[in-house]
């Protein structure tokens, strides 16, 4: 079946800048395709259109009824075999047993409350409950935000064995393991191919390469487009001078003669000046990745943290132990553990942001961290006064986020209307606008787009900061980390 999207246009109320402008492709519903695109480009926008969520002028024509991803759960604290059941009525508890199997949540899981499940297991229950359904159409939005490296690889080799869904991730690896054909929302077009990230950033590096070489021939055509109006400016300046200074007896057919001069100069001024226009509309289909950069202090001390017997404990209940590890200068490494084993715990504590940290733990004295937390949820309000609040350099944070593909038009938008991916890149220019001698990010890639993902890798490779992070995506950790993870264990 076949899911067709015709002459497409939507904006936001209160924007003046379309979201989508007489867009159309078609895809196969039976598919594993993955929704590709810069953050801010509508890759969430577009799953909300699909589910009638908004007004918009043209036609989406579902075949099936579209479900989106991550649903809302109604009263987390009931059993987490209600909550499947409430997501997937029509589905016999053995169905949802047998998916619940498929991605190793045990069944005894379903007999706790949801809210009692690490959100990685919660992501899974629900997961099971979507598939468990028939005659649907999954609209996946980021199921990869808090599953760690094995949670990716065992969803990832779940989907695989499924048969028709809408994917949005960033995570390159996981995208390579799953999915067929990509839907690719570009910075001018939209791509319909056969094939996985890989294929479809050979694609996106072979069109960047022509794009960059015709651009650079397009704007030559522009420079001497320019130079010829501009001669042509001074020249039609010149005739209406001789116009102004012919004398009371020459008025007759030289200024006839001067007039059809000038209305020539000016028909070849207009047509100089449409041409350039139609050659600058076309300079706008190269995907730009700006260079990043950060302020990398040194520190007298080479060893900057150092943790011996660690313990992390929520309320009487121990849910990491035995935590021993050191972080010296230079060191890029990240922190491993399966969901709740207290990673984001254990950065909040190094950063005296409270946490349940214990042990023999040792921070070197007059330290600059800058650290970017996990979740958003906590951004409000507008730009200015976070840029205040945040004590940055205004023209430094915003050209980092012009860099990361951040809009100008984003500045005037209230935060909380801007995307996840929006919202990370925030976190990330302001931590990036610290100078500091350790770098702490708990989980900076969620929701951010795979262009910014390169870019922050091209960044910590040419910078070498000290970073201390927690992350799930493989390829990212395999770029830029100096030496194995620190595992936590229970």
């Amino acid at each position: 079946m076949q899911l067709n999207v015709r002459d497409l246009s939507f904006t936001y109320e209160g924007s003046y800048t379309p979201v989508f402008e007489h867009v159309s492709f078609h895809v196969d519903t039976a598919w594993r395709l993955g929704l590709l695109g810069r953050n801010g480009r509508g890759k969430t926008t577009l799953l909300r259109l699909m589910q009638g969520l908004h007004a918009y002028t043209g036609h989406i024509d579902m075949p099936l009824t579209p479900v989106y991803f991550p649903f809302e759960v109604d009263d987390p604290e009931q059993l987490t075999l209600f909550v499947m059941q409430a997501a997937a009525p029509e589905a016999e508890d053995w169905q949802l047993i047998r998916e619940c199997n498929l991605l190793q949540l045990t069944e005894d899981a379903l007999y706790r409350p949801f809210c009692t499940l690490s959100r990685g297991e919660q992501t899974k229950a629900l997961l099971a409950a979507l598939f468990s359904r028939e005659d649907v159409y999954p609209l996946i939005d980021e199921p990869t935000n808090h599953l760690d490296v094995h949670g990716r690889e065992l969803v990832a080799d779940y989907l695989r064995r499924k048969d028709g869904f809408l994917l949005v991730s960033h995570d390159r690896a996981f995208l390579n393991r799953c999915i067929d054909h990509v839907l690719s929302l570009n910075k001018s077009d939209i791509w319909v191919m056969q094939g996985n990230y890989d294929t479809w950033e050979e694609r996106l590096n072979q069109q960047n390469e022509y794009e960059q070489t015709r651009n650079e021939g397009l704007k030559k055509d522009i420079r001497r487009m320019e130079e010829a109006a501009r001669r042509t400016a001074e020249w039609s300046d010149r005739v209406e001078a001789t116009k102004i200074g012919l004398g009371p007896c020459d008025r007759g057919a030289i200024g006839h003669k001067a007039a059809k001069m000038m209305a020539r100069s000016l028909a070849t001024r207009s047509r100089q000046e449409r041409a350039i226009e139609e050659k600058q509309s076309l300079l706008h289909n190269l995907e730009k990745v700006g260079d990043l950069k950060l302020t990398n202090l040194r520190h007298p001390k080479s060893v900057l943290i150092s943790v011996q017997e660690g313990q992390v404990r929520y309320d009487d209940r121990i849910v990491a132990d035995g935590i021993t590890f050191e972080l010296r200068q230079g060191d890029r490494v990240a922190l491993t553990g399966h969901n709740g084993a207290g990673k984001s715990s254990i950065l909040k504590a190094l950063c005296g942001q409270g946490g349940a940290l214990t042990g023999q733990v040792n921070i070197a004295t007059n330290m600059v961290i800058s650290y970017v937390p996990q979740e958003t949820d906590f951004l409000h309000g507008d730009l200015r006064t976070f840029i205040q609040e945040s004590q940055v350099d205004e023209t430094l944070f915003k050209a980092i986020l012009r860099n990361m593909d951040f809009g100008r038009e984003l500045f005037d938008q209230p935060i909380h209307a801007m995307s996840q991916g929006q919202k990370k890149k925030l976190l990330l220019a302001r931590s990036l606008c610290i100078p500091a001698h350790l770098y702490v990010w708990d989980e900076p890639l969620n929701y951010i787009d795979v262009y910014s993902r390169k870019q922050i890798e091209a960044l910590i490779s040419a910078s070498q900061p000290t970073l201390l992070l927690v992350e799930h995506d493989a390829v990212f950790l395999q770029h830029v980390c100096t030496r194995p993870a620190i595992s936590l264990g229970t």
